[in-house]
């Protein structure tokens, strides 16, 4: 086999980045970056889950996506398009889709963060390893990490002329191929370049227009040089180019009630086979009716430096980055087939089809840190640095007829009442940070650690609705809107953050440890269509009769969000071969930055959710149960609720009787959505060796998780049970070869990525007019909700 790439590393290597303290070393010690430096997993006192690109590759994990298969405290929300995605840990993710609001989980990819989350979601290509450190990590990594960190790791060129190919088909449409050449350019020049291509087909098929929907494709081209220019001086730059294309991710009926009709635009109600149009809605069905194809395609380039100096055993680093990220988008607003237009309803006014929503991001962001770090071995270990941020993002949206434009001389676009809106927003991000974290060992068996950030952060937008000509942040920092309501389009915002921890270690494989971390994610600004609605706010208050626009605006920015948060846990290796680790954690969230009912405006809108917390336990057992047969598992118990939240918007359709009063209702106590009570994965591996260096590797991955909500607003129908999804593969391999065969979700069970009830039909509620109860609901399926085959060839030379 080809050795293994990443996180696995020489025991005396591992030893030498670690504290002063005899512990036998394994070739199974994993290094992570977790402190900014290199330690053994097993040294550094936190949760943190981290695996290699083999364990990764084993697992069938081939986009980010995936981590979801094996990391149980992480899952992803997935919405109408990559913007809208929520990367969450903990059960803790951003619920609010603005350029101007950071998330809680930051996503780094070799030392340089993404300052968008939709970065993140492309194929995994060339990496070396993978870490995720739950719960705050704001003082090292800044204010976008109230929730943890990704930290992607991309592989290293090597000493020697290496390169590599592989290519894979499944059953349904899927298709990849990818390679790498790597070695010496010169004495002290190594280089790396790779490139990979996808393309996936989807798993629903639009018959409308005979096409596959729900798919993917992208291509992803890096190069990485590494010059020692000196025995004390490394310089690494490294430049990649990202295509992501997707079909993702559009929704086909699971259950429509008889006789309900849809739509309520121009006084028109369809009947619900014209909008069916054949297609019976079923808990198994794949097939969708719509004229638009959802579209997200998105393209990344971006170039990072790296420089390192040694000098008496501290390490001086300045790393430099530079992204550029596009994304044009476009879903079908009423997802179907219908023409309101002439030729279908024939509406006086009307353009021929339907509508749409859609349009373009653009960001571009800069980041510069300096870094020192001081050697492992001396009793006060310290990482101290200051860090500066620049991005620029900017939005074009407009919702209106299937070409994006006005919906002929109507002022709302179909099924329902909502208005034709098209704005084009901007929003301007810089962070100047200073960070320091030390360890000093007490004794030693006992070690203190702590850790402060100082940010202070510059913030300003831009918003002009089109369709009005009102503007907003124009001139640059105005401070008041057109109709004189006072706004703040400019502000700077100082903040801290910190962490303190102790830790004890009774032997020499078991480490004891407890924490507290205080973090922060900063003030948003809620830039969307909101910012173009401009009826006349009716309730009593500072804002009567201004425009709801104005209103909305004059409350931003939205407060910060902060969180205390406490863990206590073990990293032990109590037998040869055994490894077995454990946390548990208390966070409680502040001004949890989500999407709310305002009370004055009566508008769906970033707010502030006074308190949220989240507590649960973490667990990781990896065992040598023999000479060629591993056994891993992680799993997790999380329990995040919202503790006060009285003013939240009800789900379409709910009534007095289920708790919405005057369109609110109260949501504490309830779960966060997508926050499963109970996941597990468990990973094994036999190696059977044949004659030579030729080998049988038999795999077997189970992920299982607990029945979750998929709605914040706790609709019914938004409920995902439990279920488990079982992988088999088996591969046979030499030094230079290798062939897989692998059938993800064997037992072909069938779940849901998302899953609601679509409010354009006009469905009879529970009990609020006379006749039956009546439904509509729409779902997702995930990318394995069905049994498929992989196989691969990959060749080394």
């Amino acid at each position: 086999m080809p050795p293994t790439l990443g996180l696995l590393v020489d025991p005396a290597a591992a030893i030498a980045a670690s504290p002063d303290w005899p512990i036998e070393a394994t070739s199974a010690d994993i290094i992570v970056t977790a402190n900014k430096r290199p330690e053994r997993k097993q040294d550094v006192a936190m949760s943190i889950w981290a695996v290699s690109a083999e364990e990764l590759d084993r697992a069938q994990v081939r986009d980010f996506d995936d981590l979801v298969k094996v990391e149980p405290s992480l899952t992803i929300t997935k919405t109408t398009q990559p913007a809208n995605n929520s990367i969450n840990i903990r059960g803790i993710g951003t619920y609010a889709f603005s350029i101007a609001t950071r998330p809680s989980v930051s996503v780094v990819v070799d030392d340089m963060p993404q300052a968008f989350q939709a970065q993140a979601f492309r194929e995994l290509a060339d990496i070396a390893s993978i870490e995720v450190l739950r719960g705050p990590q704001s003082t090292l990594f800044g204010t976008s990490a109230t929730a943890g960190v990704v930290a992607i790791t991309t592989a290293a060129p090597t000493t020697t002329l290496t390169a590599a190919t592989r290519i894979g088909v499944t059953s349904d449409g899927e298709q990849r191929a990818s390679g790498f050449i790597s070695g010496p350019l010169a004495e002290r020049l190594l280089f790396r370049v790779s490139a990979s291509a996808n393309h996936y087909r989807g798993n629903l098929r639009n018959i409308h227009t005979d096409n596959w929907v729900g798919g993917q494709s992208g291509i992803d081209l890096r190069a990485k040089l590494v010059w020692n220019a000196a025995d004390a001086l490394t310089v690494t730059a490294a430049l990649h180019h990202d295509f992501a294309g997707s079909s993702c991710c559009t929704s086909a009926y699971y259950a429509v009630s008889p006789g309900v009709s849809f739509g309520r635009f121009a006084g028109v109600r369809v009947p619900q086979g014209a909008i069916l149009d054949g297609i019976v809605p079923g808990p198994d069905n794949r097939l969708i009716s719509a004229d638009v194809e959802p579209k997200g395609d998105a393209t990344e380039t971006g170039a990072s430096v790296k420089v390192e100096w040694r000098f008496g055993g501290y390490t001086l680093s300045a790393i430099s980055g530079f992204a550029a990220y596009a994304l044009d988008d476009l879903q079908d607003t009423d997802g179907t087939a219908y023409n309101w237009g002439p030729g279908g309803a024939n509406v006086p006014g009307a353009v021929s089809g339907g509508s749409a929503n859609g349009g373009d991001f653009r960001i571009r962001s800069f980041s510069q840190e300096l870094r020192l770090i001081s050697p492992a071995a001396d009793r006060l270990r310290f990482v101290a640095g200051l860090f500066f941020s620049d991005t620029r993002s900017r939005r074009s949206f407009v919702r209106g007829s299937n070409s994006l434009g006005p919906y002929g001389t109507l002022a709302i676009v179909p099924p329902t009442t909502t208005a034709y809106s098209s704005y084009f927003a901007e929003a301007y991000t810089s962070n100047l940070a200073a960070f320091g974290q030390a360890t000093f060992d007490l004794t030693r068996r006992f070690a203190l650690s702590a850790g402060i950030r100082l940010n202070r952060d510059g913030m300003r937008y831009s918003l002009l609705d089109r369709v009005a000509n009102v503007r907003f942040g124009m001139p640059k920092c105005s401070s008041a809107t057109p109709s004189g309501l006072a706004i703040s389009t400019c502000d700077t915002l100082g903040s801290v953050a910190g962490r303190v921890s102790l830790s004890y270690r009774p032997s020499p494989g078991l480490l004891v440890f407890g924490g507290y971390d205080r973090g922060y994610k900063g003030a948003a600004y809620d830039l969307t269509s909101t910012y173009t609605t401009r009826t006349p706010v009716t309730q009593d208050g500072p804002y009567k009769g201004f425009p709801i626009a104005d209103a909305v605006a004059a409350k931003q920015p939205i407060r910060p969000e902060t969180v205390d948060a406490f863990q206590l846990g073990w990293k032990s290796r109590p037998l040869a071969g055994l490894t077995w680790n454990a946390t548990v954690y208390l966070e409680t969230f502040h001004d949890f930055q989500a999407q709310s009912r305002d009370d004055l405006t009566r508008q769906n809108v970033l707010n502030n959710i006074p308190r949220v917390t989240t507590k649960g336990a973490e667990m990781e057992v990896a065992a040598d149960i023999a000479p060629g047969f591993i056994l891993r598992g992680y799993g997790s118990w999380n329990d995040a609720r919202i503790r006060i939240f009285p003013n939240a918007p009800c789900f379409p359709s709910q009534t007095l009787a289920l708790g919405c009063v005057n369109g609110q209702q109260d949501l504490a106590g309830k779960r966060l959505p997508n926050a499963p009570k109970w996941k597990f994965s468990l990973n094994a591996e036999r190696e059977i060796r044949l004659r030579g260096d030729t080998g049988l590797t038999l795999t077997a991955n189970w992920v299982w998780q607990s029945r979750t909500i998929q709605s914040l607003l706790q609709d019914p129908n938004a409920v995902q049970e439990a279920y488990g999804l079982l992988g088999l593969g088996i591969e046979l391999h030499d030094a230079q070869r290798r062939l897989r065969v692998y059938c993800s979700n064997l037992f072909d069970k069938s779940y849901a990525l998302s899953r609601g009830r679509d409010s354009n039909w006009n469905i009879n509620p529970y009990g609020a007019i006379a006749g039956p109860i009546s439904d509509a609901t729409k779902w997702t399926p995930g990318r394995d909700s069905s049994r498929y085959v992989r196989v691969e060839f990959a060749n080394r030379f």
